[in-house]
């Protein structure tokens, strides 16, 4: 028991070995029988080891000590089996660490989201929530099936269903006014490009006009088919709907959370951390402010991710054929939604453009009106924000609002 003690302490039974016979009983006086010369030895270790324990134990607290490193917090790659999920501390606190693999057949839920939706940051919301590893519908962190949600952006040109598609039962789907989530997704593209790190830089307005003139009408359509997909494969008990823009908000963003982690935690193997502790997950993942104790390690492991660029992996974009992303680095727990750097200008479109957009909301509408009135009431939100742009456009020229107003 005392040598599985010294093994399982110092991970290195070889090393142990070799220091027993190869150190200790060699320096045995000749009268002590090999057997006693390695009790003899067992127990000197085991006494080493106790002692080494008790002061490391009274000179430092894991959460407290200066020497704290990004794996005591964090946890490291050889470690992932023994990390458990974000912490729910008193008083609606929380400590972020690293995700596992959930159990054996634990059901998986789809996050489908349109491009330019923020797929990146809730799936680090998903894993700081259930503690529980994500993937993707390519494949590209090698995760396969053992995942808690696989993030697509299907039937949309760049996502794909996974060949375990037959499996996964629910979905969590994400959506944001295309007047915005368009634009970003084209700055993904030209990060892509121009191989920069994901969500560094915005592009240029003059690049965004030149790919918007041969684009912006197929990814309006596109975005129509996302949103009919996924409403009408699942019904209602099995899917959960949240905007970009919710769950980014400052005041209600936290309780957009929670009702993504009750979804979450509808099935069997999901145990997401307590609802009290959510708006701190929250508050670390979308907005960036994490516990104050993880600050510092959270910023060295985002410094350092920012300084990977992205490797191409064909074109950028091809639509409409399907084609396979860049590989993408994958975030740390606490790695937010990384700020674009460059000017905030608008992206300009056409008068016929936004005329476009505004009859695919209206056609969205329409047609779930009945069947789930929150998307009805989102449609006509983003509709009145498109039509503010279209005046703008023409201030001379008369936009109507919708038929029938927007409540």
């Amino acid at each position: 028991g005392c040598m599985r003690r010294i093994q399982a302490a110092s991970h290195c039974p070889y090393l142990i070995t070799q220091l027993l016979h190869n150190i200790l009983i060699p320096t045995m006086p000749p009268s002590i029988t090999r057997r006693r010369a390695v009790a003899v030895s067992l127990v000197a270790l085991c006494g080493a080891l106790a002692i080494f324990q008790s002061t490391l134990h009274k000179q430092q607290s894991p959460l407290s000590s200066s020497s704290t490193t990004e794996e005591n917090v964090l946890g490291s790659s050889s470690s992932i089996s023994r990390r458990q999920l974000s912490e729910a501390l008193p008083n609606g606190g929380c400590k972020l660490t690293w995700p596992k693999k959930p159990a054996p057949g634990t059901p998986i839920t789809y996050a489908a989201s349109y491009p330019g939706c923020g797929a990146r940051m809730t799936w680090n919301l998903v894993e700081a929530l259930t503690g529980l590893e994500t993937g993707d519908d390519w494949n590209n962190n090698g995760r396969g099936s053992e995942v808690v949600t696989v993030k697509t952006h299907f039937p949309q040109s760049n996502g794909i269903l996974p060949d375990f598609d037959e499996r996964i039962h629910r979905a969590f789907i994400v959506i944001r006014n295309p007047l915005e989530s368009i634009p970003s997704f084209f700055n993904h593209i030209y990060e892509m490009r121009n191989h920069l790190p994901v969500h560094s830089e915005r592009a240029p307005v003059e690049e965004w006009v030149k790919w918007r003139n041969a684009y912006v009408d197929i990814e309006i359509a596109e975005y129509k088919k996302f949103v009919f997909y996924w409403m009408d494969r699942y019904t209602a008990e099995n899917r959960h709907l949240l905007t970009y823009e919710g769950l980014t908000d400052d005041l209600i963003g936290s309780e957009v959370a929670k009702g993504l982690n009750e979804f979450l935690g509808q099935v069997e193997g999901v145990d997401p951390i307590e609802q009290d502790s959510v708006p701190c997950v929250w508050k670390a993942v979308v907005k960036n402010q994490p516990p104050a104790e993880q600050a510092a390690q959270i910023a060295r492991l985002q410094a350092a991710a920012l300084n990977k660029p992205q490797s191409e992996q064909g074109p950028p974009y091809s639509p409409p054929e399907q084609q396979q992303p860049a590989l993408r680095r994958r975030l740390d727990p606490g790695h937010h939604d990384s700020q674009r750097k460059g000017p905030a200008v608008p992206r300009p479109y056409t008068p016929q453009q936004l005329d476009s957009m505004m009859n695919m909301l209206l056609e969205i509408g329409e047609r779930f009106k009945m069947e789930d009135v929150r998307l009805y009431h989102i449609m006509m939100g983003y509709y009145e924000k498109v039509r503010e742009a279209r005046i703008k456009t023409t201030p001379d020229e008369s936009v109507d609002p919708p038929p029938g107003g927007y409540f």
